[in-house]
């Protein structure tokens, strides 16, 4: 494949994160997760910021550019739509499953032990899906031909002077490397977070979940390991957070927050110090950057030194059960994104003169 061709992937590619990972906005996700009128507004919300992002391609290839903007932002709102449906079935399925197997279903944000790995392969494939099409709609629509000649026209007159094989070269560099900033700043995060803490379901073949029941003495249930989910501007929290302690007894008086709050669970912050679920976030970005430079500077040995790091830090909590294993999906899912965006890099960047 020559570079050239690379170079309008790698644009595909990054149209594509942009409009799913900065331009979808938190009231796009929530209107798509409901039904009727609200259900496909969200989804034409959404469609509509995937074809701005492709927009130039109708610009720089003509007729077939812009049949490729429509079949790819109307295939990206079918897909879509068809995620949404099958996440909310495996959900509902999950918990009707739990409620069969514990007689109860859990409460607050989480699925709790009605969880199951289907939201994020539905994650994982809904994103497939979307690059398949696109690149399928370029295969046949735009690769056999040349941009138009006022494209060209354009693109001379504002790189006039310049070198267009050093152009070619820095644009596919920043292009592939912002890709890799949305994938493993955003993306990543979503995908952890569908993975290990996927959203409970709100459907109308499912009863509300009732309250969980407990029972005193050995036997009770221990409260399990909690995650949490916050969309920001840029950046997807999704960190565990540990079971409280049991409180002293100076300190009975103070009302424990509600089971169906948000961040049910979570350790108290101390004065003076950031949200353990934030530093826990930051940590994770950065893990991932690391890991990226590390694979394209050819330094794979220290791969291992900021995964040993990591888990240093966590090595008291490691000893609840709950807590590992959530703990070791959500760092082998951090760490396959990691890499594998890291390898299509590098990839991408070795077809360079």
């Amino acid at each position: 494949m020559t570079s050239d061709a690379v170079l309008v992937l790698a644009w595909l590619v990054l149209a594509h994160l942009t409009a799913d990972f900065l331009l979808q906005t938190g009231t796009m996700v929530a209107d798509k997760f409901t039904t009727g009128r609200r259900a496909w507004r969200g989804l034409a919300a959404h469609g509509a910021a995937v074809a701005l992002c492709l927009t130039p391609f109708a610009a720089a290839y003509g007729a077939r550019g812009a049949l490729l903007v429509v079949v790819v932002a109307v295939s990206h709102v079918l897909i879509d739509r068809w995620k949404v449906r099958a996440t909310r079935h495996a959900e509902a399925q999950a918990l009707a499953e739990a409620r069969r197997r514990y007689e109860s279903a859990p409460d607050g944000e989480g699925l709790g032990s009605a969880w199951t790995p289907m939201p994020g392969a539905l994650f994982l494939v809904d994103q497939l899906l979307h690059l398949a099409v696109t690149i399928a709609a370029w295969l046949v629509l735009i690769a056999p031909l040349q941009p138009t000649a006022e494209w060209v026209a354009v693109v001379n007159r504002v790189l006039v002077g310049t070198d267009p094989a050093t152009v070619h070269r820095w644009a596919l560099v920043g292009v592939v490397v912002a890709s890799l900033v949305i994938v493993n700043v955003r993306a990543a995060a979503l995908f952890v977070a569908t993975l290990v803490h996927p959203r409970e379901a709100v459907s109308s073949s499912v009863a509300p979940p009732p309250a969980e029941v407990t029972t005193a003495g050995p036997t009770a249930a221990r409260p399990p390991t909690g995650w949490r989910l916050r969309l920001g501007p840029f950046i997807a929290t999704a960190e565990p957070v540990a079971p409280p302690a049991p409180a002293p007894a100076a300190a009975a008086s103070i009302p424990a927050p509600a089971s169906g709050t948000p961040g049910h669970g979570a350790p108290r912050a101390r004065a003076g110090h950031a949200a353990p679920a934030r530093i826990g976030a930051t940590i994770g970005i950065l893990e991932r950057l690391l890991l990226v430079t590390f694979v394209l500077t050819d330094a794979a040995a220290a791969i291992g030194l900021v995964v040993a790091a990591k888990t240093l830090a966590r090595c008291k909590q490691l000893d609840d059960r709950d807590f590992a294993e959530y703990y070791l999906l959500g760092t082998l899912a951090s760490v396959a994104v990691a890499l594998g965006s890291a390898l299509l890099a590098g990839a991408a960047l070795a077809t360079l003169p």
